[in-house]
């Protein structure tokens, strides 16, 4: 999947909550990696990585360790990326990117080159702003993309050649207009008008894409699956008011089906099903008001795509305001194969930095 002097073209969504990756490996079969948005020091994790109790790889990135994988929250002391204001300058979110595109290498195989072309996102409210520049800097680094890491202690050498950031919720309809070859897939959304409900970490955005282009008529609700999330967790501390759980071990109980929380094998469960349900309907009742207000009209639209981690909880409540829902099998990951089908259009056709 390259073309026009690139030779990997990789689509990240480093997102508030997680990291979701698109790409394709050495033999050209797809290649899909979701993780928590966040790491820990190797120093914080305690002599038990060795014995690979925590499943974690370990990256060297300028004589630091860090550590991330499925099990990066299972260390009491995590870094995370999740804010709002200048999120992309900040250290935590750099270093991120850099274990991420570390974690991306040594998987895939990419060789110290090829010239990578990542293609990103940003909320429409920050499309054509100074956030761009921001995490394209993230990535690129004072180094003009250049980077030497380990990972786990092998040594690899890359080379990000250029990052296209686009709307998110472009990027979710560019998904389904465009096949993983970069290639025309259903040519109807070239004059289809599509709402996306972009159901984030923080945050909820209401979005219309027309013919493939973003309208101004754009709205981000202040709550987001973290507000569950607090809901989940007021529950706990109702029984266990010193103990704290992340974000990330409520997903990983959640994913499972679960509706129960153990903070260990001694201590009874806490049934957070009704919590969970009383944070929902509180997303809901926002994002409820917002369509409303924004969307008076909703006749002339002629999809409307419900999309972002655990939409599909929400697709009961937001169907009493909006007909015809439609959450596409990959709804959690819609936006980064967005990107990546997107970023294999671009260099394809020798696009890429065209806007």
């Amino acid at each position: 999947m390259a073309g026009k002097g690139y030779d990997k073209i990789v689509g990240i969504d480093l997102g508030n909550g997680m990291v979701k990756v698109r790409t394709v490996d050495s033999k050209n079969r797809p290649y899909h990696l979701v993780l928590p948005s966040a790491w820990a020091y190797k120093k914080d994790a305690g002599i038990n990585v060795h014995s690979k109790t925590l499943e974690v790889d370990e990256f060297g990135i300028e004589d630091i360790t860090y550590l991330w994988g499925d099990d990066v929250a299972d260390i009491s002391s995590i870094k995370d990326t999740y804010g709002h204001d200048n999120r992309y300058k900040t250290e935590a979110f750099h270093i991120m990117a850099k274990i991420v595109m570390a974690k991306i290498v040594a998987d895939t195989g990419i060789k110290p080159t090829d010239k990578i072309l990542i293609v990103t996102g940003v909320p429409s409210g920050e499309s054509n702003t100074a956030r761009e520049d921001e995490i394209r800097e993230a990535f690129i680094g004072d180094t003009k993309g250049l980077h030497e890491v380990t990972v786990n202690g092998e040594e690899h050498i890359f080379k990000v050649a250029y990052v296209e950031v686009q709307s998110q919720a472009v990027a979710s309809v560019l998904g389904r207009y465009l096949d993983e070859d970069g290639f025309v897939a259903d040519e109807e959304y070239e004059h289809m008008k599509v709402a996306v409900i972009d159901i984030g970490a923080g945050t909820t955005d209401l979005d219309i894409v027309d013919g493939l282009r973003r309208q101004p008529e754009y709205l981000s609700v202040q709550k987001g699956f973290r507000d569950v999330y607090d809901s989940i967790r007021s529950e706990i501390r109702k029984v266990y008011p010193s103990h704290s759980v992340t974000d990330y071990e409520l997903l990983r109980t959640m994913d499972k089906g679960k509706t129960e929380y153990k903070p260990s094998k001694i201590k009874s469960p806490v049934d957070f099903e009704k919590a969970m349900n009383d944070g929902i309907k509180e997303v809901v009742v926002d994002v409820q008001q917002a369509i409303m207000s924004k969307w008076k009209n909703q006749t002339d639209l002629d999809e409307i795509l419900l999309v972002g981690g655990g939409a599909n909880l929400f697709e009961e409540k937001l169907s009493n305001v909006v007909e015809g829902l439609t959450i596409p099998e990959n709804f959690s990951t819609s936006n980064v194969e967005g990107y990546f089908r997107y970023g294999v259009y671009l260099a394809t056709n020798g696009m890429v930095g065209a806007k």
